[in-house]
């Protein structure tokens, strides 16, 4: 029997700014509020006197002071899971970190119920969809070392999806929408074409296109607009006694700037007042909307540039967009607006679920999916489709495509090869995923080693390399070499 009270499943938005937790009660999904906060700032600050770490929005104004001590937008860091972060005097991965934000989640959740009554079952934690298998994989062991039980992993364009597809649907429901996930929050931007079909038996979520930049997000906009303040104001943040009080300075800075931008959002113009932004020097101005667009114009430009490739490489006119779901906090700034008003027509933006929570509450809903805790009659399918290209490195280290990007899953190729020395007896085949050209430069996700090739002189061997991608986003490598009676396969997870 399902408990979706005590032990229910939930969903997770890790996000790269704010960060939600969701879980399906058995008739929808509900966002989670410990101590009456719908989200949590993905901000970590260790304490040195007490030997602690604080989470939220306490770190990230304890931050402010201490600008060593804090950790912001680790996401934007999943893509290396090597890479060192020091906190005050002490060094972890990105992994490490991205696992206390959830443990603190999670713990937090705890929190609003009596001791040992709270043990969730299982979790779902999202994505950027044009994330890579390794950014994946890291988000995955991220999950597992802040002691959850990983149930899946789902992209956040499908999640905000599910919230919209099954926020409507009902038992007399029918309809066939060309839905556009415009998703853009604090560090990622995603966006995602989907065809929803719904009839008296089914619900048909199938992926169009794809398309984003897992570096553009409201943390380039901030950083964008504070540089443009720095340069109005004339502040010489170089001149400063020390490299503590130059940081600490930008953090303050960065503080205001995040709220006037949220500011400018609902109105025209806002108040800056940041006193001592250096020893002595004080902000006391006025800043526009138009001044906040025009400081980050060519990330304006670059997400209209994305959003109409995507449209093209999943062959869809702009007239046939039902309806757009905008997600994701950055989302809400009004000159998005003006790009999906100017790109896919107006009065096509869709508002009745929150940018900000629904990509958590699709992760509940997806968690409810894979343990048949949905209830709900209908059959739910999902078709998704490749986000980046899968291929092989040649001799000459260039990349050899065998599944482009925006290919529907199942998808199936198959690409013959010759050997390259002389009697060689084994080789490595390298897979990669990505868009450059040179192989080296995307992601090394796996490589298939082949042994017992016969000795052959150069070019005389014929080696078959196939790539399968399924909708679970695995591609399984078939190795195939006849005269030396070879056929070797392996499964890569992409997800």
């Amino acid at each position: 029997m399902y408990d979706s009270n005590n032990a229910p499943v939930i969903g997770i938005d890790l996000g790269t700014s704010f960060s939600a937790a969701a879980r399906w009660t058995g008739t929808e999904a509900e966002i989670y509020t410990p101590k009456g906060e719908r989200t949590t700032q993905s901000v970590v600050f260790y304490d040195e006197r007490t030997k602690k770490f604080i989470f939220g929005k306490t770190a990230f104004m304890s931050g402010i002071l201490n600008p060593d001590n804090v950790c912001i937008g680790v996401k934007r860091l999943m893509d290396d899971k090597n890479a060192q972060i020091k906190i005050g005097s002490q060094i972890f991965s990105p992994i490490d970190i991205s696992a206390m934000i959830l443990k603190h989640i999670y713990q937090s959740i705890e929190g609003m119920f009596p001791q040992g009554v709270y043990k969730a079952c299982g979790a779902v934690v999202t994505v950027p969809y044009y994330f890579k298998a390794h950014q994946c994989e890291n988000t995955a062991e991220a999950v597992k070392k802040a002691g959850l039980n990983l149930l899946g992993i789902i992209q956040e364009p499908i999640a905000a999806a599910f919230a919209y597809g099954l926020h409507h649907s009902n038992e007399g429901c029918i309809r066939d929408e060309n839905i556009l996930v415009f998703d853009l929050g604090g560090g990622t931007f995603d966006i995602t074409v989907f065809k929803i079909k719904e009839d008296a038996l089914n619900i048909n979520f199938e992926v169009l296109g794809i398309g984003g930049d897992d570096r553009l997000g409201g943390i380039d906009f901030d950083e964008k607009f504070r540089e443009y303040i720095i340069n109005k104001e004339g502040i010489d943040f170089e001149s400063c006694a020390s490299e503590k009080i130059k940081k600490a300075g930008k953090q303050k800075l960065m503080d205001a700037v995040i709220k006037v931008k949220e500011a400018l959002s609902t109105s025209e113009t806002n108040y800056i007042g940041v006193p001592d932004v250096v020893p002595g020097v004080h902000i006391d101005s006025e800043y526009t909307r138009e001044e906040f667009e025009d400081s980050i114009t060519n990330y304006v430009e670059e997400i209209r540039s994305i959003l109409k490739h995507t449209l093209a490489a999943a062959s869809i006119n702009p007239d046939k967009i039902n309806k757009v779901l905008k997600v994701g906090g950055s989302s809400k700034i009004p000159i998005m607006d003006k790009i999906i008003d100017d790109v896919i027509g107006q009065g096509k933006t869709y508002s009745d679920i929150d940018p900000g929570l629904c990509i958590a509450q699709g992760a509940a809903i997806y968690a409810a999916y894979l343990t048949d805790n949905l209830n709900i009659k209908k059959k739910i399918s999902i078709v998704t489709a490749t986000a980046h290209a899968l291929g092989v490195e040649d001799s000459k280290g260039n990349m050899v495509v065998l599944i482009h990007p925006n290919r529907k899953t199942p998808a199936r190729n198959t690409l013959t090869f010759n050997n390259d020395e002389d009697n060689a007896t084994e080789v490595d085949v390298k897979v990669y995923q990505g868009s450059s050209k040179v192989a080296k430069e995307n992601s090394h996700i796996g490589t298939v080693k082949v042994m017992g090739l016969k000795p052959a002189a150069k070019y005389q061997l014929e080696i078959m390399i196939t790539f399968e991608v399924g909708t679970e986003q695995m591609v399984t490598v078939t190795i195939e070499q006849k005269e030396s009676n070879i056929k070797k396969t392996e499964v890569l997870k992409l997800i």
